[in-house]
């Protein structure tokens, strides 16, 4: 949500998203950058967020921004710090300065890092950059500025950023953090979104940037478990135990094979069932 609407604001923890940001950098102009920073930090004192976590996106590093965005969003306290065009570089700089204001301001709580990776650069090193990070919780695609720097054209297919998204899904568990995909920029195409999310969850990713309300509901539907991949889970889990109390370390199921890689991930169903408040 651009941070100089104050309408968007007030409404975004009516809008049923697990995490709303609010932007000061793209989304806004170079005119309003100091009244969207105010806004911001407002909104983070005086609104109450009870179903959505806030996240601020701060402006880069390479422009004269990024500081008193800190300066001014950091003793407001909120949930998260999204890091633009995050680099090997870019991401311990802000991550000290966060520190620093923090130690400054006697500020206990814990506020986390969300890393945008959308460069080439960022994709080849994103290893690197994730080992950089003190307290970060997720990597996030940008896909338009990675598709900029790689002078490609974006289309529907979404072939062309394949590669980007393979690689930062398998860096997210491999640092056991979250995996969010690049926006769905055509709101009107919920089918398309649809798809696109079912293609993004089968390669690992497990949320995504939205940018239009319309789109939280059928990616939560998308993204959650299904209460077929749950009672699933649960029969696993359960013929699993049987197993092990009879001594086997392999048995049938359906007709395949279920050892402990099938095992871990029919607990790790259960688990994000859990996280998502569809089971107890």
């Amino acid at each position: 949500m651009p941070g100089n609407n104050p309408g968007m604001l007030i409404n975004a923890d009516i809008l049923g998203a697990d995490t709303v940001v609010f932007d000061l950098e793209d989304a806004v102009s170079l005119d309003e950058k100091d009244s969207a920073r105010i806004l911001v930090r407002n909104a983070l004192e005086n609104l109450v967020f009870k179903h959505s976590e806030v996240a601020v996106r701060i402006n880069p590093i390479d422009s004269p921004y990024w500081e008193e965005d800190l300066n001014l969003i950091i003793p407001a306290n909120p949930d998260s710090i999204v890091i633009p065009k995050a680099s090997a570089e870019s991401v311990p700089e802000v991550e000290e300065k966060m520190i620093e204001i923090m130690e400054k301001n006697n500020i206990k709580t814990e506020i986390e890092t969300m890393l945008l990776i959308e460069s080439a650069m960022g994709i080849l090193d994103i290893k690197n950059i994730c080992r950089k990070s003190k307290f970060f919780t997720a990597l996030i695609l940008g896909a338009e500025d990675y598709s900029s720097d790689m002078g490609i054209q974006r289309t529907k297919s979404n072939l062309e950023i394949e590669f980007a998204r393979f690689t930062l899904a398998t860096a997210a568990r491999a640092f056991k953090v979250d995996g969010i995909d690049t926006p769905y920029t055509d709101v009107e195409d919920i089918e398309g979104l649809k798809e696109d999310t079912k293609f993004a969850k089968s390669i690992g990713l497990n949320g995504r940037l939205l940018i239009n309300p319309r789109q939280v509901e059928p990616v939560h539907d998308i993204m959650s478990p299904t209460s077929s991949e749950i009672e699933e889970a649960k029969t696993i889990i359960d013929l699993a135990e049987d197993a092990e109390k009879r001594g086997l370390g392999v048995f049938s199921y359906n007709n395949k094979m279920v050892d402990l890689p099938v095992i871990k991930r029919a607990k790790n169903t259960i688990e994000n069932a859990k996280n998502w408040g569809l089971i107890r």
